[in-house]
């Protein structure tokens, strides 16, 4: 488990989560989105397909298809949710 920032633009806020660095990207943004809506009582609409988490640090959209340890994310990486 790592401990990471998450800023999320189009909420305004950044948000801190443990997050599995085994676990594929694609299920992580769903669970983000998830938590996300949850705390701030309102639900994210869209396609949950579509929301891309970025690294600021790498410059890049992390792949949908890796996990987090083999994008070299680490423990107190700040990410984006787009």
């Amino acid at each position: 488990m790592i401990l990471v920032d998450i800023h999320v633009p189009a909420l305004g806020n950044v948000y801190d989560f443990q997050l599995d660095e085994d676990e594929k990207i694609s299920a992580i943004v769903e669970e983000i989105g998830e938590l996300i809506g949850q705390k701030e009582h309102s639900r994210i609409v869209g396609d949950m397909e579509k929301l891309m988490l970025c690294s600021g640090e790498q410059k890049k959209i992390l792949s949908r298809n890796l996990t987090l340890a083999e994008e070299h994310i680490r423990n107190g990486s700040s990410l984006m949710l787009l």
